[in-house]
């Protein structure tokens, strides 16, 4: 591994310190604490969303400056201003707006270091070990979630407030800090292609670029719905203590280092699409699981959560980062931009439509025979149908490389039998069977996986 793929790795562990803190149930936590309700977290959790719109201009902005490793240290340095927060805990203010102020400001320049870190990547990581690499990458980054998300549950749990939150946004801020020092070795090379305006009408113009878009805008769309009252429903209903949470969170993260290995391998041969329709397919489990989510049952929905999860999001999480490299015709800042723009107008929606959804449905509570059901629980339930419609959607996009998920699940179950395999080719479409034989042909089937 170079000198690039280490201290990107360096970069990721450091970064994961804000990215633990403003998602999830810690933040969850904090926002109690500074008084959001559900729509004002709603609309918290819109701000990764509304500032992706502005990712289509980034690409102009990274033309200009050219340097993009200085843009995108300049832009993580923005991140230092959760100081701001410190100081306002200090003074014993929690005001809801000094929180929401700087969690947008943090956001909107978070969103502009995305897409340059995408084109930097893209330039710096050879193609043909993205898959393998950041397979590697989020299996070490997983492992630092294992380690920070438990710290962080644990002071939060175990100090006395506010002092617990001063103690873990200034470790946030410290190890933003570090995060940009670790990108100073990284090679900086020049431009491929240079993202300008004037390619806009180029990316729109490719149809199978912008269904992969549409696609994340529903995607986003329908994550955002609920994505921030998960934790909510853990920590305001069910008053479950953040350790139990970081117990489950652990579970899942060694899971997830486990199924990155896997899922990044597996990425390289079979193609991120087959990866990304079957992560697709365990997220959509998981919704379902929580109307396990109550007072007397939560452990045993914590414990289907966890797993389900590592599993399913190691496989959407890596996909994410490579499927638009992939359906792009070549790598240009303006797709990422677009991309980016997209997915952030379905998170936008999403979010703001979640927050008073969730209001409505956090108001009812009823039983059937004896089982306590909140309203959250039932609108999880949507969520689930919701993510299950976005498999089609996704699977319609075409990449260079892709063994549908039918053919691959028959020929690990024929491999895993020991039995012929000449039935799944009687019943396959010949272009998955083309693409089965073509993989084949290259190297080892996929046994050497097992």
């Amino acid at each position: 591994m170079g000198k690039n793929e280490k201290f990107l790795i360096l970069e990721g562990i450091f970064a994961n310190f804000y990215f633990i803190l403003t998602q999830g149930v810690i933040f969850t936590s904090l926002a109690i604490y500074f008084g959001l309700n559900e729509v004002l977290l709603g609309v918290a959790a819109s701000f990764p969303m509304i500032f992706q719109l502005f990712q289509i201009i980034t690409p102009s902005i990274i033309e200009k400056f050219k340097h993009r490793k200085r843009l995108l240290m300049f832009f993580n340095s923005f991140k230092l201003t959760w100081i701001v927060v410190i100081i306002s805990l200090l003074a014993g203010k929690t005001s809801a707006i000094i929180l929401i102020v700087v969690l947008a400001i943090t956001q909107a320049f978070s969103s502009f270091a995305g897409n340059t870190w995408s084109s930097l990547v893209s330039d710096v990581i050879p193609t043909e070990k993205r898959g393998k690499y950041f397979g590697f990458r989020s299996m070490v980054i997983s492992f630092s979630t294992l380690i920070v998300f438990y710290l962080y549950s644990y002071i939060i749990d175990n100090v006395s407030a506010p002092v617990n939150y001063i103690y873990v946004i200034s470790i946030t801020v410290i190890a933003t800090f570090l995060g940009i020092l670790a990108l100073i070795p990284v090679d900086d090379p020049p431009l491929r292609t240079i993202g300008t305006l004037s390619e806009l009408k180029e990316v729109f113009s490719e149809k199978n670029f912008m269904k992969l878009s549409i696609a994340n805008m529903y995607w986003n769309f329908i994550l955002l719905l609920t994505a921030p009252f998960f934790s909510y429903h853990q920590l305001k209903n069910l008053h479950i203590p953040l350790t139990f949470i970081s117990y489950a969170t652990i579970a899942m993260t060694l899971i997830s280092m486990l199924f990155y290995f896997v899922w990044g391998r597996l990425s390289d041969k079979l193609g991120n699409k087959t990866i990304m329709v079957l992560g697709i397919s365990f997220v959509s489990i998981t919704p379902f699981i929580w109307i396990l989510m109550n007072e007397q049952h939560w452990p045993y929905g914590l414990v289907f959560d966890a797993v389900i999860s590592g599993i399913g999001w190691a496989a959407v999480n890596i996909s994410m980062l490579i499927f638009p490299m992939e359906a792009a015709k070549r790598i240009s800042p303006m797709y990422f931009a677009v991309y980016g723009f997209f997915g952030g107008l379905g998170g936008l929606i999403g979010s703001f439509s979640g927050g008073y959804l969730a209001s409505f449905f956090n108001k009812f509570d009823f039983y059937v025979a004896n089982y306590h059901i909140f309203g959250l629980q039932i609108y999880f339930l949507i969520e689930g149908f919701l993510r299950i419609l976005a498999i089609p959607i996704f699977a319609s996009v075409k990449t260079k490389k892709y063994v549908s998920p039918r053919i691959f699940v028959f020929n690990m179950l024929n491999i895993l039998a020991r039995r012929p395999t000449q039935r799944i080719y009687e019943n396959a479409r010949i272009s998955d069977v083309y693409t089965l034989k073509k993989v084949a042909t290259k190297q080892k089937r996929i046994q050497r996986w097992w």
